[in-house]
């Protein structure tokens, strides 16, 4: 797959933008648009919710997975300026917002951020069945892997502190 990726590279060299945008379904172009679109409410979220966890094993957590969020929203960019995508509008760098933190639970936090990233595992998934070419393929693969590695991390850290939702047992 690697050797597909980067022949595909090569033959972007020289191509126009005009061309580039051919090489590429429109299928293709959407999940890249809506990737990058739900990355920037991902990245607006967790850094909201950072700043309202309280327990510092979290916040590590939390910033790990902005990290990665950061690192796949500019892969995205890249992708987009590269064929010529339109981009959609970006969130403010941080979020401005006025509440009570003690309203807010550090349960609460864990629960918003797991329930996003195991949707998002679908997301990945279905970028990666709906790319053509290696090239986008490799990058939807990636980031499919690198979430879900946060996601076991992140679901350790659930067991440990009991924030999962308990499952009924069917032991007599």
């Amino acid at each position: 797959m690697k050797i597909m990726k980067f022949s595909e590279r090569i033959g972007y060299i020289g191509k126009g933008s005009r061309e580039k945008q051919e090489m590429i379904s429109l299928g293709e172009a959407y999940s890249l648009w809506t990737t990058l679109e739900m990355r920037y409410d991902a990245l607006i979220t967790s850094k909201t919710l950072f700043e309202l966890a309280k327990d510092e094993d979290l916040k590590k957590i939390i910033k790990d997975g902005i990290k990665v969020l950061s690192s796949q929203k500019e892969t995205l960019e890249k992708l987009m300026r590269e064929f010529r995508i339109p981009m959609p509008s970006k969130p403010p760098e941080e979020a401005n917002i006025v509440i009570d933190i003690n309203t807010v639970t550090d349960k609460y936090i864990y629960r918003e951020i797991y329930n996003g990233m195991a949707n998002f595992m679908f997301k990945h998934v279905s970028n990666y069945q709906r790319a053509n070419g290696s090239y986008l393929r490799e990058d939807f693969r990636r980031f499919l892997i690198q979430e879900m590695d946060l996601y076991d991390s992140f679901f350790e850290y659930g067991k440990l502190k009991a924030y999962l939702h308990e499952e009924p047992t069917f032991r007599t």
